[in-house]
C-alpha cells in the first residue's frame, strides 16, 4: 500500500474540516465603479490582487475577490457580478477603511471614495458544504472560489501544534498571508556553517478533485524556500508583524540597484503598505540595506543558478508531515494505493547493448547515416566524449581534428572538432567559426553536435554560449546537446565534480543527443513489446505526445508553445520504427532530428493559439489538423495512443478535467469521427494536485529504522475507493536511488549529525509520482494502456533513469525546454 500526501474529506466531515464562509455579493453598480478605477498596478499584477492582499494583511483573515468567471450559475442567477469572501463571519470596520485607502492610492492620492459606499452588508455565514455539490459516481462540483479559498481553516488547524521531527525540538508553524505555513523561528532556519546562506521550511496545501473519487481531496507538500538576506533576485518578501496574532505577511517586492548611485533599492507594493498603515497597524518599511542574517524581514529568493544550500526537505520530513496531518486532522482519510499486480514491468537494462549500438538502431532516425560531431575545447571533454562513445558502440573511437569522421559502422561515424573560440562564453560573433563543423551530405545524412560547455552549478555565468550555439546550429540543421566541464579556476568554496558525477553527466548527455537524433538501441522495444509481459504491444502502433505550454511574459498572455512527437513502434523490427516530430517551419511531420533543428532555430510559440475560449478552439483545430497529416499513407490505419499532460492541457480540451472527464472535446476527436482507433491517456505529474508519495506499508523490504520512509517499489499502484480506474506510478530520482543519495530519507535537515553537515549542500529529492488516467480506451484495455504508460516512463529512450512523462510526451516537452528562448521571458507558465 502506497501512502501519499493526498486525503479524502468524507461528506459528513465537510463542515468540520472547512468551517464557514461569509460572502459580500457585489452588485452591478459596484462592478461599474470598479471598472472606472484607474488601471495603475501594471507590473505588480492584477488590481484585485493588491486590494485583497492588503485586506488579508491588515485583518489577518483570508479575503478574496472574485469576478463573474469564478461564480457558478446559481450565484450569477441572483444577479451577482462579483463576490468578496472571508471566513467565519462579518469583517469589522477595517473593510471600508482599507477599501478607501486602496482607492485613494490607485487614484494617485485623490481623496475620492466610490467603492466603499457600494459595499453591501454581508450574507450570514454559511458552511462551505452549501457551495459543494456531491454527485454520485462523479467528482464534486463547486464554484472556482471554493477551491481557491477552502484551505485557510485547514492550514490554521495544522499551525496550532508544532511539527514533531525525530526527537528534536518541534518546529512551530506560522501562517503567512498566502495561506501557507512557515517554520519562522530563527533557530529553525537551515543555515550554512559560515552563516551565509539560509532556507526556510514552507508547507502548502491545495483543494482538488481526483478522477473517480466522489469526495473532495486535499493535497499537501513541503518545500525549502531559499532566503536572500539582502533582497537580490527576490520578488516576494515575508515580514513579521508586530502583532503576533496576525499572520506573517507574504507580499510582492521589487529589488534593483540604482544605476546612478549603485545603491540597493527595495520596494513593497505601495497599495499593500497604504492599506496596512491606514488600518492602524505598524508602518511597512524595508530599509535599503538589510542585515546579513534574516530577521523580521525575509526576501524570498526566486531566481539564482547557485545557492550554497541544497533544495528539498527530503522524504523523511514529508513522512513527519503526513503524521502531523493525520494527527491534527483525523477527519481526513488518506487515499489508498494498493499494488496493481496485473501490471508487470520489464527487467530494466541499464548497460549499453552487448556488442554496441546495433546498426538497426539508426533506422528510427529516418536517416541512412548519422555523424556525431564532438566539439570540444579541452582534452578532458574529448576524452570523456570518446570514452562514452566507446561504451555505446563497443568500438575504440579515435577521430582526429581536421580529418574525416571515424566510421563506427556503415551507418554511424564520429568527427572530432577542436573549436575553443566557438565554445567560449565571451565570443560575440560565432557564425564565421562554424566552418570547421561537418555538414550533412544529402538528405539521408544527419549531423548532430555534442558540444563542450564550461559550467558548474555553483558558479554564476555572466554569459552563456549554449542558447546562441543551439540556435546557430539549428539553422544549419544540426540538433545539439552539451557536456559540462568545470571552469579552470573554481572559487574556494566550490568543489570540483567527482569522477562519478562527470561520468554520469557524459552518459546522460550522449543519451539525450541520441534522443534528439531519433537513434534507438532496442531497449524500449523490449520494455513494451516483450511477449512475456502482461498486455504487451503486439502490433504496430503510433504513440503521440502532445505538449502545450504558455510562455510567460511580463505583461499579458504569452504565446502558446505546441510541440508534438510521434513514435511509430513496430514491435518486431527496430529498423522499421520511426521517431517523428511536427515542424512548424515546414508545416509537416519530419524526422525528429530535422524538426528539432527547425524548432530551435526559430522563435518560440505563437500568440495565435492559447487557452482562452476562442484561442482554445483554434488550438484544438490546429492539433487535429496535425494529427490528420500524421495519419496518412502507411500509417493511415494504425492504432494511435495520444499522451497529454493533464494540468497543461485541460483548459484546451474540456473533456480532460475531472469535472467533465470524457464528456467534452478531447484530442483526436476528428480522427475518431473518421472511425480511427484513437486512445487518450492523461498523465499528471504536479504533486500539488496528485500528492507526493510518502512511504509504503508492506511487510517485505522495510527499513530497520521505523521512522524512515519506505521507498516506493518498482510497481504500479492502483487507486482504491474509486469508481474510475486510475493509477499512480511512483519512484525515486536517479540521485535519490544512488549510493549515499538517500540522506534525506535517513535524516531531516534539522537532525543531521555534525559529521554529515556537508549533506546540507546537496539537493534532497523526494519521491516522485505520475497519475495515469485513461480518458478513452480505443481498442485497448484501460489496464493495458496504464501498463504501456508506466513502461514508457520506466525504460525511456533518451537515458538510463526514469522519466516523469511517457516517452513521446517526454520528447515533446524536452524539445521545448531546450529551446534558446525557453526561459528568456521569465520561466514557463504551466
Amino acid at each position: 500500500m502506497l501512502i501519499s500526501l493526498a486525503y479524502r474529506v468524507p461528506p459528513a466531515r465537510l463542515n468540520e474540516v472547512f468551517g464557514s464562509v461569509t460572502a459580500y455579493p457585489l452588485t452591478e453598480e459596484f462592478l461599474e465603479a470598479w471598472e472606472a478605477i484607474p488601471r495603475t498596478d501594471g507590473a505588480w499584477g492584477p488590481r484585485y490582487a493588491s486590494l485583497t492582499r492588503g485586506l488579508t494583511s491588515a485583518t489577518g483573515r483570508p479575503v478574496t475577490l472574485f469576478g463573474a468567471y469564478d461564480l457558478d450559475e446559481t450565484e450569477r442567477a441572483k444577479g451577482n457580478r462579483m463576490l468578496l469572501l472571508t471566513d467565519d463571519g462579518e469583517m469589522d470596520y477595517r473593510l471600508r477603511i482599507a477599501t478607501n485607502a486602496w482607492e485613494r492610492h490607485v487614484r494617485g492620492g485623490v481623496d475620492v471614495s466610490t467603492l466603499a459606499p457600494l459595499l453591501p452588508q454581508p450574507e450570514l455565514a454559511r458552511p462551505f458544504s452549501e457551495f459543494i455539490r456531491l454527485r454520485e459516481r462523479e467528482v464534486p462540483e463547486a464554484p472556482n472560489w471554493v477551491f481557491r479559498t477552502g484551505m485557510w481553516r485547514i492550514m490554521r488547524t495544522l499551525s496550532e501544534c508544532p511539527l514533531e521531527i525525530d526527537g528534536r525540538t518541534p518546529l512551530p508553524l506560522r501562517m503567512d498571508t498566502s495561506g501557507a505555513l512557515v517554520a519562522w523561528n530563527d533557530e529553525d532556519l537551515i543555515v550554512t556553517s559560515k552563516g551565509t546562506a539560509f532556507s526556510m521550511l514552507r508547507i502548502s496545501g491545495r483543494l482538488v478533485t481526483r478522477a473517480g473519487v466522489e469526495d473532495l481531496v486535499l493535497c499537501f507538500d513541503a518545500h525549502l524556500t531559499r532566503i536572500s538576506p539582502k533582497g537580490a533576485w527576490s520578488n516576494n518578501v515575508w515580514i513579521e508583524p508586530a502583532d503576533a496574532r496576525l499572520p506573517i505577511l507574504h507580499v510582492p517586492m521589487k529589488y534593483w540597484i540604482d544605476e546612478e548611485t549603485n545603491v540597493r533599492r527595495v520596494a513593497l507594493h505601495p497599495a499593500t503598505a497604504t492599506i496596512y498603515e491606514a488600518c492602524g497597524l505598524d508602518a511597512l518599511e524595508i530599509p535599503a540595506e538589510l542585515p546579513d542574517r534574516p530577521g523580521t524581514i525575509r526576501p524570498q529568493l526566486w531566481r539564482s543558478r547557485f545557492h550554497t544550500l541544497g533544495s528539498g526537505p527530503g522524504p523523511r520530513l514529508l513522512m513527519r508531515l503526513h503524521e502531523h496531518i493525520t494527527a491534527r486532522l483525523p477527519q481526513l482519510v488518506p487515499l489508498r494505493y494498493p499494488t496493481d499486480k496485473s501490471i508487470t514491468l520489464a527487467k530494466r537494462i541499464l548497460k549499453y547493448p552487448k556488442g554496441g549500438l546495433p546498426v538497426a538502431g539508426v533506422g528510427p532516425s529516418g536517416y541512412k547515416r548519422v555523424t556525431i560531431a564532438c566539439v570540444y575545447r579541452t582534452t578532458d571533454a574529448r576524452q570523456r566524449m570518446l570514452a562514452e562513445l566507446k561504451e555505446l558502440t563497443g568500438v575504440s573511437v579515435t577521430p582526429q581534428h581536421g580529418e574525416p569522421p571515424f566510421a563506427v559502422n556503415e551507418r554511424l561515424d564520429v568527427a572530432a572538432c577542436h573549436c575553443p573560440e566557438l565554445l567560449d562564453h565571451n565570443t560575440v560573433r560565432r557564425a564565421a567559426l562554424l566552418e570547421d563543423l561537418p555538414r550533412s551530405e544529402g538528405d539521408d545524412h544527419l549531423v548532430v553536435g555534442w558540444l563542450e560547455t564550461e559550467y558548474h552549478p555553483e558558479v554564476e555565468l555572466d554569459r552563456d554560449a549554449k542558447p546562441h550555439l543551439r540556435r546557430l546550429l539549428g539553422h544549419l540543421g544540426i540538433p545539439s546537446q552539451f557536456l559540462a566541464t568545470d571552469p579552470l579556476n573554481l572559487p574556494d568554496h566550490v568543489e570540483p565534480r567527482t569522477t562519478e558525477q562527470r561520468k554520469h553527466a557524459a552518459r546522460a548527455a550522449l543519451r539525450d543527443l541520441l534522443r534528439s537524433a531519433g537513434v534507438l538501441d532496442g531497449r524500449l522495444l523490449g520494455a513494451i513489446a516483450d511477449p512475456g509481459l502482461s498486455s504487451p504491444v503486439d502490433r504496430p502502433v503510433l504513440l503521440v505526445g502532445i505538449h502545450v505550454r504558455a510562455q510567460q511574459v511580463e505583461r499579458g498572455s504569452g504565446p502558446l508553445v505546441v510541440t508534438m512527437s510521434a513514435l511509430h513502434v513496430d514491435p518486431g523490427d527496430l529498423e522499421a520504427c520511426r521517431v517523428l516530430m511536427y515542424s512548424d517551419k515546414n508545416g509537416s511531420w519530419c524526422r525528429t532530428g530535422e524538426a528539432i533543428a527547425d524548432f530551435h532555430s526559430g522563435s518560440i510559440g505563437t500568440a495565435w493559439l492559447g487557452r482562452s475560449k476562442e484561442k482554445a478552439e483554434r488550438t484544438r483545430a490546429e492539433i487535429e489538423q496535425r494529427l490528420r497529416q500524421l495519419i496518412t499513407g502507411e500509417l493511415a490505419n494504425m492504432p494511435i495512443v495520444l499522451f497529454v499532460d493533464g494540468a497543461a492541457a485541460r483548459k484546451i480540451w474540456p473533456g480532460l478535467p475531472n469535472t467533465r472527464l470524457g464528456k467534452g472535446p478531447l484530442p483526436g476527436d476528428v480522427l475518431r469521427d473518421c472511425a480511427k482507433d484513437v486512445a487518450v491517456v492523461r498523465v499528471s505529474t504536479s504533486v500539488a494536485e496528485v500528492g507526493r508519495p510518502v512511504t509504503r506499508e508492506e511487510k517485505a523490504n522495510m527499513p530497520r529504522d521505523r521512522k524512515q520512509p519506505a521507498a516506493p517499489d518498482r510497481k504500479v499502484y492502483r487507486l482504491a475507493d474509486s469508481h474510475l480506474s486510475s493509477w499512480l506510478f511512483a519512484g525515486r530520482s536517479t540521485l535519490l536511488a544512488s549510493k549515499g543519495g538517500d540522506a534525506g530519507a535517513r535524516y531531516t535537515r534539522w537532525t543531521l549529525p555534525h559529521e554529515a553537515r556537508s549533506e546540507l549542500r546537496k539537493p534532497w529529492h523526494s519521491y516522485t509520482a505520475k497519475e495515469i488516467v485513461i480518458v478513452h480506451e480505443g481498442s485497448w484495455t484501460a489496464t493495458g494502456l496504464a501498463a504501456l504508460t508506466a513502461r514508457l516512463c520506466d525504460q525511456p529512450i533518451g537515458w538510463d533513469g526514469r522519466t516523469l512523462l511517457p516517452g513521446p510526451l517526454h520528447f515533446a516537452t524536452r524539445v521545448d525546454r531546450d529551446h534558446p528562448d525557453h526561459r528568456v521571458s521569465g520561466g514557463d507558465g504551466d
